[in-house]
């Protein structure tokens, strides 16, 4: 038998020498951490302030939730004070109102929440009448009902014949005609509440009656902005 041949272990490779970081990549790396660090209440706050403005984030959906809400009540004043003879929620243009200690129990009174209650339907009816159909949805509408072709009205027939032929040509218009009369009621009561609790020509001042008419004007219309702002931040 011949003697194995001896194996000889691979010689380690030389470590290299590493490159010595100069006095200038220090101070490059410093000066890199001072300004993270002075920059860092900055990107803080632009972090939050996307949370506010990015479609999907719970903060935009919270800014959506508050204009809902404070415009639904400042148009819950009107119903409050017309409907339950509540004193007014607000200061403004009012000889006296339910002050802070009065704001602190009004979770506690169910006729404030009823009042809100119908404040947000009002506004949510009258939202929707601004708003309109939504285009793609108003043609789909359009093109199915293309599909109906109307004969010419009948003639030497009984009265049913005539009658349900009738019925035919007007399909739909019922459901249509009620909505806007619906519409209509819910404009008039907003109206008649905003304005009853409100009215701006028990002033003599020029100045102060524009002043309440245009703020009983906002107060309406602030429920509907509110409701299409929480609209468009779901």
């Amino acid at each position: 038998m011949s003697n194995p041949t001896p194996t000889t272990p691979n010689p380690q490779p030389k470590e290299q020498n590493k490159p010595q970081r100069g006095l200038g990549e220090y101070l490059e790396l410093l000066a890199r951490w001072i300004v993270e660090l002075v920059s860092l209440p900055v990107v803080f706050v632009s972090h939050i302030v996307a949370q506010f403005i990015t479609p999907g984030t719970p903060g935009y959906k919270l800014v959506g939730a508050i204009g809902f809400w404070i415009g639904t009540l400042l148009s819950t004043d009107s119903v409050w004070q017309v409907l339950f003879q509540g004193k007014p929620l607000c200061p403004w243009f009012e000889t006296e109102w339910i002050g802070w200690l009065g704001w602190l129990q009004l979770p506690f009174n169910p006729l404030f929440w009823i009042s809100f209650g119908i404040s947000a339907l009002v506004q949510v009816m009258e939202a929707r009448t601004l708003r309109g159909k939504d285009p793609i949805q108003a043609r789909s509408e359009f093109e199915e009902s293309k599909q109906y072709a109307l004969g010419s009205k009948p003639t030497g027939n009984i009265d049913l014949t005539v009658a349900l032929w009738g019925d035919y040509k007007r399909a739909g218009m019922k459901e249509r005609n009620a909505g806007g009369a619906i519409a209509l009621s819910f404009w008039v009561l907003d109206i008649t509440t905003t304005f009853v609790g409100r009215w701006p020509f028990r002033y003599t001042d020029p100045g102060t009656i524009l002043g309440c008419f245009a703020y009983n004007c906002a107060s309406m219309m602030a429920g509907e902005i509110g409701y299409n702002i929480w609209k468009l931040t779901k």
